[in-house]
């Protein structure tokens, strides 16, 4: 047996590839608390300065367990603060912190820039390591994708359930002013008659009008945050009343009658393209699966496609268009009311 030969029998063995996660671990603790001595010299050249005047029973205690603790976690906030101000300079920040307030996730964005790339990263290597780099980058981008439509789906249902509780909410405020309510006392009673995410969103309203700031502007914010083309034509409307006059409840009624019949239109047109949605996602994953299925039963007939630059390119391409397919069938069937 040749030297090659027994070095490539080491490194295709599982105790190597356990070996190779291990250090892979250690590698990225190191990255970590590297990058936590550089960005935390400031930190602790306050800490020796205010040395002096702590306390010399709490200087001269030893380090329990929960202070190990408690630095680690310190660490890992310095690496969050560090990506949270790297996404605030990008942009990106922004734009994170709006999709999580929408999708009401208790999580801040500097902590799921984070998180999600180094899980998915961590996650990948290790399936690189136990199987092949192939499925290793797979499963990265699995649970990158899986994450983030996670996200999106608790967005998107969320923002559904907002607009079906839209006109309901409508027509209490209507008859709370009709009872002789004001405009906030007739809000503040709705919020606490609603369920979330409208109980939520018109109690946030209405503190934002109590500390100062004036109701259009807090219902707006709303109808930003939310994304609710309905809401903001219904602050619209309250405005044009606030200056012209008349009679509020009878246009609470008015806007939530049309938004009823939209809803109404909404669906029928939703199970009017049911069948078009349900082919563009057919035709988009019969490929893929069907790629799979012959890849676990015929390895060796599906592999000749990667071995060679043109069918790699080939694949490529197939799943390019089979992506630009199913955005092309989903935009054909997405009518706007």
């Amino acid at each position: 047996m040749t030297v090659t030969a027994l070095v490539r029998g080491v490194i295709g063995s599982a105790g190597s590839r356990l070996v190779i996660v291990g250090l892979v671990a250690i590698a990225t603790a190191c990255l970590v608390e590297a990058l936590a001595v550089i960005f935390g010299r400031s930190q602790a050249r306050i800490e020796r300065r205010i040395a002096g005047y702590e306390r010399i029973e709490a200087a001269a205690a030893p380090l329990s367990r929960r202070d190990v603790v408690l630095a680690n976690a310190g660490v890992v906030r310095r690496a969050v603060r560090l990506t949270g101000t790297l996404a605030e300079q990008t942009g990106v920040l922004g734009r994170a912190e709006r999709i999580l307030e929408q999708a009401d996730l208790p999580l801040r964005a500097a902590e799921m820039l984070f998180y999600l790339p180094a899980f998915a990263i961590l996650a990948g290597l290790l399936v690189a390591a136990l199987i092949s780099p192939i499925v290793g980058g797979i499963v990265a981008l699995l649970t990158t994708a899986g994450s983030i439509a996670y996200v999106e789906v608790r967005r998107v249902r969320r923002s559904r359930h907002f607009e079906r509780q839209l006109p309901n909410t409508l027509t209490l405020l209507a008859g709370a002013m009709r009872a002789g309510f004001s405009f906030l006392q007739g809000l503040e009673s709705v919020a606490g008659e609603t369920t979330d995410p409208m109980k939520r969103e018109m109690q946030r309203a209405f503190t934002e009008a109590r500390l100062g700031g004036s109701l259009e502007g807090a219902l707006e914010a709303v109808a930003v945050r939310m994304q609710s083309n309905d809401l903001g034509w219904a602050v619209m409307a309250i405005r044009i009343q606030r200056e012209v006059g008349g009679n509020l409840a009878l246009l609470f009624d008015t806007i939530a009658d049309t938004m009823t019949k939209r809803e109404r239109l909404r669906r029928e047109i939703r199970s009017l393209t049911a069948e078009g949605r349900l082919s563009g996602i057919v035709l988009s994953l019969i490929a893929p699966i069907f790629a799979g299925v012959l890849y676990l039963s015929q390895p060796d007939y599906l592999g000749k496609l990667f071995n060679n630059s043109v069918g790699a390119a080939a694949a490529a391409v197939a799943g390019f268009f089979s992506v630009v397919g199913w955005f092309w069938l989903r935009k054909i069937v997405d009518i706007e009311l």
